[in-house]
């Protein structure tokens, strides 16, 4: 079943603005928001964006969504749904396509656009007052995909798919993905660039290359942020003692762990868990 939020909920609940600790999310699902007030910005799968009326984000699986700011007014559609669901319409959509879509993951449409997908989700607004999953199942669907062929239009329009682009790019694009596929599922058992680097059977200074190049960021960068946000999420989220989250990200005591944490995140374990009295935000 597709996992829907259609109506005037803000794509970002009760986000305040944190500059020393910004929050990431892993995307379980293909997620489409369409902002149409307020503000944010955010981070891709490590690239920057801006995001204003009119705009769009596009997630797909695995990719990790950092929230840096979001104005009090920001508001949007968003629909969110199961990747399997659209495993046959994704996988005829070429390389370029693809590929470009993940260069784009924000969108800033002209208003004659902007009108063309607010008419999309009105249309699955309305069908969900029907009160018939199925048929709201397949609307979305099907409204989903008017989007991807808009943006496959704006991508042509705006020479936006690069053709040419050369077997070493792609091959680095490559490396980096599995890289962060790997980062999830392993990072309570590493924080070492040469443990990636080895699972993906590269060298350590490549690793590096390959992340400099695709996101500006040392791969020990990414490594260090995701694994303390994922620790600050632990800390906002659960009640685990830190000898427990000591022995569940292996490191060698509970001393070095807070060092690590307050160096990545400019604060102590223990005042994170004490904002988080004070604070009802929790990652979707």
């Amino acid at each position: 079943m597709a996992n829907i939020n259609i109506d005037e909920t803000a794509f970002f609940s009760h986000m305040q603005y944190n500059e020393s600790a910004r929050n990431v999310v892993k995307s379980e699902y293909n997620i489409l928001m369409y902002c149409y007030s307020g503000s944010a910005v955010v981070e891709i799968n490590y690239k920057k964006y801006n995001i204003t009326p009119r705009t769009t984000i596009n997630l797909t699986y695995q990719d990790i969504l950092m929230r840096i700011y979001v104005s009090t007014d920001f508001r949007g559609y968003f629909i969110a749904f199961s990747p399997k669901l659209l495993v046959a319409e994704f996988n005829k959509l070429d390389f370029n396509f693809i590929s470009a879509l993940k260069r784009n993951a924000v969108i800033n449409w002209s208003e004659h656009e902007a009108a063309y997908i607010e008419s999309l989700f009105k249309s699955v607004e309305l069908c969900e007052k029907l009160d018939d999953p199925e048929l709201t199942k397949a609307t979305i669907l099907s409204q989903y995909i008017c989007y991807m062929k808009l943006l496959k239009y704006h991508f042509h329009k705006n020479n936006m798919l690069d053709e040419n682009e050369s077997e070493i790019n792609s091959s680095k694009k490559e490396y980096f993905y599995s890289f962060i596929r790997e980062l999830f599922n392993n990072h309570r058992q590493s924080r070492e660039v040469n443990f990636y680097a080895q699972s993906l059977n590269i060298s350590s200074n490549y690793l590096n290359e390959v992340s400099q190049s695709v996101c500006e960021h040392s791969a020990k960068e990414i490594i260090d942020y995701y694994i303390s946000s994922q620790l600050k999420f632990e800390l906002n989220n659960t009640n685990k003692s830190m000898q427990e989250l000591t022995e569940e990200y292996n490191f060698p005591n509970q001393s070095y762990l807070s060092r690590y944490y307050r160096r990545i995140m400019g604060e102590s374990p223990s005042d994170t868990r004490k904002k988080r009295l004070s604070n009802s935000f929790t990652i979707f």
